[in-house]
């Protein structure tokens, strides 16, 4: 059963289009990695199912639900919540008191509230950070957090946009079997990620896009067997690293649409 359709989406910006007539649909309880150069309208792609921005052209539906035109806060409220590139944290906050100000606008109160910011602290594995203020977080703490702060939306698809970046390969696994647990829990993922060894762990399928349209999607194997995948992104040549795969020259350049 699906839970995202996206019919003939395009974005413009001025003169210039991002995106060009993607369609793909999310079934329930999957993950699916989305790759791609910098620059080739992956995090646009988020923006718009998220509501942080509106599509030029084409549908977004969520269930049976129409997102064009709702803004994010509403989209959230349906279940759709999302990280993103930069993390966005209250830094003047305690660990504790960002997840708690997330799960009191969901509507927890009063003790339900306490207890599900424990559950949540505990399964991002940041009991040992509460009381610690935002700012004095380290990057892979600040993740995790900021992904805590998403599952108190207590999200039916959950939009990750490279949330293993700039991650030690110690914080790389934690963070790999984090995202297994939530699998468990039955949460659809869409995951934007740059670190094969990422998309190969965890995803059932991949979306390649490049200069703003899909060229493939499929299993993670046939994605990166493909010779239009490999000359638009992968390379030639691979990289063995640990059981999985990763660009020739990957790039740490942060995609600006």
């Amino acid at each position: 059963m699906s839970i995202l359709q996206i019919k003939n989406l395009s974005k413009d910006f001025g003169g210039l289009r991002v995106l060009e007539n993607i369609s793909f649909s999310l079934d329930e309880g999957s993950v699916v990695g989305l790759i791609g150069p910098n620059g080739a309208g992956k995090s646009t792609l988020v923006n718009l199912i998220g509501g942080g921005d509106q599509p030029t052209r084409g549908e977004i539906y969520f269930g049976s639900r129409r997102l064009n035109g709702l803004p994010a806060w509403r989209i959230a409220r349906l279940g759709l919540a999302r990280t993103f590139q930069i993390t966005r944290i209250f830094s003047d906050l305690t660990l504790d008191d960002n997840v708690r100000l997330a799960a009191w606008t969901n509507g927890w109160r009063g003790k339900n509230l306490e207890t599900e910011v424990a559950r949540l602290i505990a399964l991002t594995e940041l009991s040992d950070k509460t009381g610690v203020l935002g700012r004095d977080l380290t990057l892979s703490d600040q993740k995790r957090l900021q992904l805590a702060r998403a599952l108190a939306l207590k999200p039916k698809l959950l939009l990750l946009d490279e949330v293993m970046a700039g991650l030690n390969p110690s914080e790389l696994d934690r963070a790999i079997q984090l995202l297994a647990k939530l699998r468990n829990e039955g949460i659809t993922m869409l995951v934007i990620e740059h670190l094969m060894r990422v998309i190969m762990s965890i995803s059932d399928r991949v979306l390649v896009l490049h200069q703003g349209t899909l060229i493939a999607d499929g299993p993670p194997a046939e994605i990166v067997a493909s010779s239009q995948v490999q000359e638009a992104y992968l390379g030639r040549r691979y990289v063995k690293n640990r059981g999985g795969f990763q660009p020739d020259e990957p790039s740490e350049v942060k995609e600006g649409t």
